[in-house]
């Protein structure tokens, strides 16, 4: 026992050394990434900035004339305004069209003028500076930046400092950033996330350097909380008192905010040890998918002639539409379309313009195609549940809420007005929980007292601060000690 005991006090005054410092990150960014996340493009701008169809459009059987006889399985159909024309994209079997409504004309290609245009559009002000990125830098890490480089950066001498990234092949605006938004990202997301481009572009060893870090945390607290208890038993023990043995203040300090917060130093070592790992199936086992793909959902494909509505009538009814996406939900075909800054489903199955609202009979439809016999219980939910709670962006309501009797506890929340879905089996419960519930204190109870939750997570992060900063300063002492004694 005493070995045991002198190794776990050895362990965390080694493992101290290490994590101290990046706890204490943690904490401080952790603060600041609840208010300002990782900036990006948001849908709403993309959209807002995209060109509108004109008034008058073709019949949709003459732009589809152009389509070789021996290829016409259209798998899907994308209608878009860009440079002036209207483009209708068309994938088929075999490979992908793209086609101007005006058959006297071809698509044009994007050009250096074209991508000066579109840069006009986001910010008017003088270019400062442009460059072509042949690699992701520090705003462009994902892996699915990777097939639009080159990418040009444009710096603009405005008051913001603006920073726009645009693919070269298609002119699509890939990021865009203000000076305030890229340095709260270098004080939150950036040191939080471990977002730097030498690990994160590797996503493999990110995800693994999180892993680590986050378990050699939940060690360093486990085995703090250790030697906390110990020490206080001790002293109650020989004196009987309850109280810190340390006379030196940033023991005492690093003492009594251990123990009081030392549980949530685990519990958050914990969740973000398990932030982008899977439950273990020797824990929680999965008997279907991990995940339910929309095109589950939504079944196969419908032919052009189920769209009884013209989508021509969709740009009469919506005169600033400015994309429209041939789509579906089982037997009902739905136009997706853009309209302004914010998209829209329509139902496609009438002769009139309405917005699309499914019924219970397709919903349950589209869950016995991918659950087959299981029974299952549809509801109406129109306030948010435990599972189904806003984050970072709204969630539709009123939605249905379909709970499967099978093995994994099958759980869905469907938008009506989209058919997108929220999906939860059993593992993915336990991941909420272990996650967003002990990371984010994201649990109902909390959330609809915005209050008491901005409260809690001050007090455990400023809390974990002090730990922290405590453990560096005593981290350092040790360090020095054991320099002076190896020069001696």
């Amino acid at each position: 026992m005493s070995k045991l005991k002198s190794f776990l006090f050895l362990s965390h005054r080694i493992i101290g050394v290490i994590i101290s410092l990046l706890f204490f990150m943690w904490f401080v960014s952790g603060l600041v990434l609840i208010y300002y996340p990782f900036p990006d493009v948001t849908k709403s701008q993309l959209y807002e900035k995209e060109e509108a169809f004109p008034a008058s459009l073709p019949a949709l059987e003459d732009v589809l004339s152009g389509l070789p006889a021996e290829d016409s399985d259209i798998r899907s159909l994308h209608a878009r305004q860009f440079q002036g024309q209207t483009l209708f994209t068309v994938e088929t079997k075999e490979k992908t069209y793209t086609f101007s409504a005006d058959s006297l004309q071809t698509p044009l290609p994007v050009t250096w003028e074209t991508i000066q245009c579109i840069a006009g559009r986001w910010v008017d002000s003088p270019v400062l500076k442009v460059d072509t990125l042949y690699k992701r830098d520090q705003w462009i890490m994902y892996s699915s930046y990777l097939k639009e480089l080159p990418i040009y950066k444009f710096y603009f001498d405005d008051e913001e400092r603006h920073q726009l990234y645009i693919a070269s092949r298609t002119g699509e605006v890939q990021q865009f950033t203000t000076a305030r938004e890229r340095l709260w990202a270098w004080m939150g997301a950036i040191p939080h996330k471990f977002y730097l481009p030498f690990i994160r572009k590797h996503t493999e060893l990110w995800i693994k350097a999180l892993t680590i870090a986050g378990v050699i945390g939940m060690l360093a607290a486990l085995t703090g909380l250790y030697a906390g208890i110990y020490a206080l038993w001790k002293k109650y023990k020989s004196k009987r008192k309850v109280g810190s043995p340390y006379k030196k203040q940033w023991y005492k300090w690093h003492h009594i905010t251990g123990l009081i917060f030392g549980v949530f130093l685990v519990t958050w070592a914990f969740s973000g040890a398990m932030s982008m790992q899977r439950i273990p199936q020797w824990v929680i086992k999965t008997y279907g998918d991990y995940r339910t793909t929309p095109s589950k959902l939504r079944g196969k494909k419908l032919p052009l002639t189920a769209y009884t509505l013209d989508y021509r009538s969709v740009c009469r009814r919506y005169p600033d539409v400015k994309e429209i996406e041939w789509s579906y939900f089982r037997s009902i075909p739905v136009y997706n379309i853009i309209v302004g800054s914010r998209a829209l489903s329509i139902d496609a199955s009438g002769t009139e313009a309405k917005e699309l609202l499914l019924p219970q009979e397709e919903i349950a439809k589209a869950i016995r195609a991918v659950h087959g016999e299981y029974t299952f219980v549809i509801s109406t939910i129109s306030a948010y549940e435990e599972y189904y709670l806003p984050r970072k962006e709204t969630l539709p309501l009123p939605a249905y809420k379909v709970e499967v009797n099978n093995q994994d506890e099958s759980l869905y929340y469907i938008d009506p007005e989209t058919g997108d879905f929220k999906y939860f089996n059993r593992s993915r419960k336990a991941k909420k929980w272990i996650f967003n519930g002990l990371h984010y204190l994201h649990i109902k109870w909390l959330w609809e007292r915005p209050v008491l939750w901005t409260t809690a997570i001050w007090t455990l992060c400023i809390g974990g601060s002090i730990v922290s900063f405590t453990g560096i300063w005593l981290s350092i002492r040790y360090l020095i000690r054991k320099v002076k004694k190896l020069i001696k």
